[in-house]
């Protein structure tokens, strides 16, 4: 099944050759464009696309503000917001929104698909450019854990969370480890139980700031 993506952009022109461009994509589909943060959000209560791409600058409501009423509306928080932006700084804002993607204006075609593919399977998407300024202030949400918790990690646990916070998705992981999906699923499960972590975003955070990787 394709991934339905909302395109969420004030500028028309840019909307428009974002939508030529994924609607080139084998597998995505574009079921819908918006120009201002009110059409954002009525699109998508409509629409009920996988993925809404919404441009920070977005008119009416801002991007982070569109992003906070789809979480909280049951019409439209099936979707998954990626940020368009030119300032790295508003990372920290934007995954708070509920963000789970955050891209750079000037993110190429290619990144732009491999995000919205990797946030439709579920997983999180940060340009290499505002990585390391998100996991900055991300850290301090962190859970303080005694070295015991860690070292309470299987061997295997391990293997997967090093996997994790390099990015790769379940697909990716059961491939590199030869085991199934479901395997992958049940170690991110027991990750985050262990480590008392609320996604597979700050599993990777998490590594991150222990050294893991």
């Amino acid at each position: 099944m394709d991934i339905r993506v909302l395109v969420c952009y004030s500028e028309r022109l840019l909307r428009t050759a974002l939508r030529t461009t994924l609607d080139n994509e084998a597998g995505i589909c574009v079921v819908g464009d918006a120009g201002d943060g009110f059409e954002a959000v009525a699109k998508a209560r409509g629409l009920r696309p996988d993925v809404a791409l919404i441009d920070e600058r977005l008119t009416g409501l801002n991007g982070i503000q569109v992003t906070e009423r789809l979480r909280a509306d049951p019409l439209a928080n099936s979707a998954r917001s990626i940020i368009l932006t030119e300032h790295p700084e508003a990372t920290f804002e934007a995954v708070r929104a509920g963000a789970r993607g955050f891209l750079l204006r000037s993110s190429d075609g290619e990144q732009l698909v491999g995000a919205i593919r990797a946030i439709a399977q579920g997983e999180a998407f940060f340009a290499p450019e505002v990585a390391s300024r998100f996991l900055q202030r991300f850290e301090s949400g962190l859970p303080h854990l005694a070295p015991k918790t860690i070292m309470s990690l299987t061997d295997r646990e391990q293997e997967v969370l090093i996997l994790v916070a390099d990015g790769h998705n379940n697909t990716e992981i059961a491939a590199k480890l030869y085991v199934s999906e479901a395997t992958v699923k049940f170690h991110v499960s027991n990750l985050l139980s262990k480590l008392q972590l609320r996604d597979r975003l700050q599993l990777a955070v998490f590594a991150h700031k222990a050294g893991v990787v």
